[in-house]
C-alpha cells in the first residue's frame, strides 16, 4: 500500500559522481565525500568490475548509498586497446541481454550496501527506428517489473542513447503511453545533453520553445526521479565555469527548469512501490573532453572541483527556496 507523506518530509539527497576523481576508492575517500554533505556516490561499472568488495567496504564504512550507472552494451575495457567501451553494439538483442545481465549484477551489489541505492541507465542506441526503440523499452520496463520492482531504476536523457534529444524523447513518451507502459518509466533528467544537441537552452517564454517546451518539461517532470544538475550551454553539455557572468542568462533558465522538476517531485507521494523517494540530485561534471582544455598542452581551462562546488551550492539554495514555499 502506498503511504502519502507531507512534501515537507522529503529531503535533498545529493549524489557525487566519481567521474573526474582520480583518488582510488577507499573508506577515507568516501568519508571525505560524506563530510562534504553527500548522501551517496554514482559509479560506472569499472568501479566494481575489478574490486567489488573494496567498493562495498568503502561505502559501508562511510554510510554512503550507491547509484550504479550502467551503459547497455558497455561498461568494460577493450581487451587490446584497454579503452573504455561505452556502447559496443547496435544490436537490439545484444542490448536486451546486457540490460538484463547488468540489472541482475547491480541488484546483487546493492543488496550488500547498507545505505541502499538505485540504478541509472544509459539505454539503447539513438539510431534505432521507432519499432526497435519500443521493443527495447517495453522489454526493459517488463524486466524491471518482473525482477527488480523494488529498486528505483531511472533512464538517463543522454546523447547516443534513446532519450538523447527532446523530440526523440517526446515520441518515446507518446508511444509508451499508447502502449500502456508510461506509468512504469522513470527518468534521470540530464538536460545538459539536450541543450548542446539543439544548440540552445530552452526558454518557455520565447519562440520557438514556447510552442513545445512547457508541455514536454511537464511530461518529463512527471516521470523524473533523479536529476543530473550540470549547467550546460548551447555548444556543449558542460560550462567550464558556471559561476562566470557570461553564463548568467543560461544558468537562470536552467535553475528554473530544475525548480519545475523539484516541484513535481515534492508533490509526489513519498513512498512508491515500497521505495522511499526523496529528491536525488547530482552536480555531475567531468574532466576533458567535457571540461574544455587548452590545445597541445591539454591543461583544463577552469577548475573541475570549483564547478562542482558552485553547482552543489546552487542546488542547495534552490531546494531550500522551493521546499520552503511548498505546502
Amino acid at each position: 500500500m502506498t503511504t502519502a507523506v507531507s512534501a515537507k518530509a522529503k529531503q535533498l539527497k545529493l549524489i557525487k559522481t566519481l567521474w573526474g576523481i582520480d583518488d582510488p576508492i577507499s573508506p577515507d575517500l568516501f568519508r571525505s565525500i560524506r563530510q562534504e554533505g553527500y548522501h551517496g556516490v554514482e559509479v560506472i561499472r569499472l568501479a566494481y568490475l575489478f574490486d567489488k568488495s573494496g567498493l562495498i567496504e568503502s561505502l559501508n564504512a562511510a554510510n554512503l548509498s550507491l547509484v550504479c550507472q550502467i551503459h547497455t552494451c558497455g561498461g568494460y575495457l577493450d581487451e587490446t586497446t584497454k579503452e573504455y567501451i561505452y556502447c559496443g553494439s547496435d544490436s537490439l538483442q545484444d542490448h536486451k541481454r546486457d540490460f538484463q545481465r547488468q540489472i541482475e549484477e547491480c541488484e546483487g551489489l546493492l543488496e550488500q550496501v547498507s545505505a541502499g541505492g538505485f540504478i541509472n541507465v544509459h539505454a539503447g542506441v539513438d539510431a534505432w527506428n521507432t519499432d526497435e526503440t519500443m521493443e527495447f523499452m517495453i522489454f526493459c520496463l517488463d524486466e524491471i517489473e518482473k525482477s527488480a520492482k523494488d529498486t528505483l531504476i531511472t533512464f538517463e536523457t543522454h546523447r547516443q542513447r534513446l532519450f538523447g534529444n527532446p523530440f526523440q524523447t517526446r515520441e518515446i513518451l507518446s508511444n509508451l503511453e499508447t502502449a500502456g507502459k508510461l506509468d512504469r518509466l522513470k527518468l534521470n533528467a540530464d538536460l545538459s545533453h539536450w541543450y548542446c544537441a539543439c544548440e540552445r537552452v530552452f526558454d518557455s517564454n520565447k519562440q520557438p520553445d514556447v510552442k513545445w517546451w512547457p508541455k514536454l518539461l511537464e511530461q518529463v517532470a512527471e516521470r523524473c526521479y533523479y536529476i543530473h544538475a550540470r549547467f550546460g550551454w548551447a555548444q556543449g553539455p558542460q560550462m567550464a565555469d558556471p559561476s562566470a557572468k557570461e553564463c548568467e542568462v543560461e544558468r537562470i533558465l536552467q535553475l528554473e527548469t530544475w525548480k519545475s522538476l523539484i516541484n513535481q517531485q515534492l508533490h509526489r507521494e513519498s513512498v512508491e512501490d515500497g521505495q522511499l523517494l526523496d529528491i536525488y540530485m547530482s552536480p555531475e561534471y567531468g574532466p576533458s573532453p567535457y571540461l574544455a582544455s587548452l590545445p597541445h598542452i591539454q591543461d583544463p581551462v577552469a577548475s573541475l572541483p570549483s564547478a562542482v562546488a558552485y553547482t552543489k551550492s546552487e542546488i542547495e539554495k534552490l531546494f531550500s527556496q522551493v521546499s520552503i514555499n511548498k505546502i
